[in-house]
């Protein structure tokens, strides 16, 4: 039987006890003043937005005892509830969790911690090896049609970044589902901004280690080239890839590629520089589709970072990123530290240009950068790409 409409006179002259919610304002939410109303307010009651949590309790608690006057038994009310307590608890721990993660490797483990799920795998998607990736660095088959595992899939940017692969009954509910995305998106990007990227490469074991070099590209107005392309800017990006491919693969190791990012490391400086130069000489040489301007920036930096079973970590991947970021299409920038690192003899023909001591946005000491100057490449570039007044002259 359909519940009896509630008019706006019958409704104020219910007296404040018929409602199981009162807001701060004095607005009555959730009429109990009858049996058919007390159903409804238990299947409305997670549709309400209760000013805080005491509110929410005391207006349940008034619902379950007038439930009990009527005698209705609230099974799936109870359930509900239930459920929903598990996710915010879930969703609680996950915050204090995760806000622990420090090193790679331990985001899988803080999340079989809190999901209870000591089997849960953590995998990331690798454009090099079209694969998802264990933090070992192993290629990965996701499971298909398998009762017993599921996954649970994160994008970047309409590509695939992160899996994960647990039990079933860990996300059956949705918004603890989305809880944990949410989560597991937050520490993938930061760990990405603060200079953690994870190789590629199948076996680790064959990077370099110690004091290494390591290279860094990414496309100029790449969102421009996107709209005005549209489908055709995938062909594009593969055809960059293959021309940074090719020039470094002579003495470096491809780390990883994803959207119009490039990371490679190599063991000697002077490799690094000669694969910038004879990247940007054959990007310059290519006919682009449309007749687009393709200008990719390359910083290179060298330091020692720490090689994981999951990658490079450490200040000097983020150095090298930030490089990148200042430069512009077109254009190789080095640190102080790789210009060292080439040493007095640059490969034939290369040349430095100082440009000056700038601070770069995350780094606590101004850095000395150098524009690498060679034959077929331009030598005028507008300023560096920093903040207005982060420059520091020596």
């Amino acid at each position: 039987m359909a519940m009896p409409r509630l008019s706006a006179g019958a409704r104020a002259r219910l007296p404040a006890t018929a409602f199981a919610y009162i807001d701060s304002r004095g607005r009555r939410r959730l009429p109990i003043h009858d049996r058919a109303h007390v159903k409804n307010a238990l299947a409305r009651f997670n549709q309400v937005v209760f000013e805080d949590e005491a509110a929410r309790e005391r207006a349940r608690t008034r619902l379950l005892v007038a439930a009990r006057r009527y005698g209705i038994v609230p099974v799936g009310f109870v359930t509900g509830q239930l459920r929903q307590e598990r996710r915010h608890a879930a969703a609680g721990r996950l915050v204090i969790e995760l806000g622990r993660v420090g090193a790679p490797g331990e985001l899988e483990e803080r999340l079989r911690r809190v999901l209870r799920d000591p089997t849960l795998t953590v995998l990331h998607w690798s454009d090099a090896a079209g694969a998802y990736l264990d933090r070992a660095g192993r290629p990965v088959r996701l499971p298909r049609g398998d009762d017993r595992r599921r996954v649970t899939l994160l994008q970047r940017g309409g590509r695939p970044m992160t899996a994960l692969v647990h039990a079933p009954a860990v996300l059956d509910d949705p918004a603890l589902a989305e809880t944990v995305r949410a989560a597991v998106r937050f520490v993938v990007e930061r760990d990405r901004a603060y200079g953690e990227v994870r190789a590629t490469a199948a076996d680790a074991a064959m990077l370099p280690t110690g004091f290494v070099t390591l290279l860094m590209t990414d496309i100029e107005r790449s969102i421009g080239l996107l709209h005005t392309l549209g489908d055709g800017y995938a062909r594009l990006l593969n055809e960059v890839r293959a021309v940074l491919r090719a020039a470094t693969a002579r003495g470096g190791h491809e780390i990883d590629a994803r959207a119009d990012e490039f990371f490679a490391v190599f063991g000697r400086a002077r490799d690094a520089v000669e694969a910038a130069v004879a990247a940007q000489r054959a990007l310059r040489a290519r006919r682009w589709p449309a007749g687009v301007r393709v200008g990719v920036r390359i910083g290179i930096h060298s330091g020692r970072p720490t090689l994981t079973d999951a990658g490079y970590i450490g200040l000097p991947v983020h150095t090298t990123a930030r490089v990148c970021a200042a430069a512009h299409g077109g254009q190789i920038v080095v640190s102080a530290e790789a210009r060292a690192a080439v040493g007095l003899a640059p490969p034939g023909g290369i040349r430095f240009r100082s440009l000056g001591r700038h601070r770069l946005p995350g780094l606590r000491t101004a850095e000395v950068l150098f524009q690498v100057a060679a034959p077929g490449l331009p030598q005028r570039f507008p300023p560096l790409r920093v903040e207005r007044g982060r420059r520091q002259r020596r």
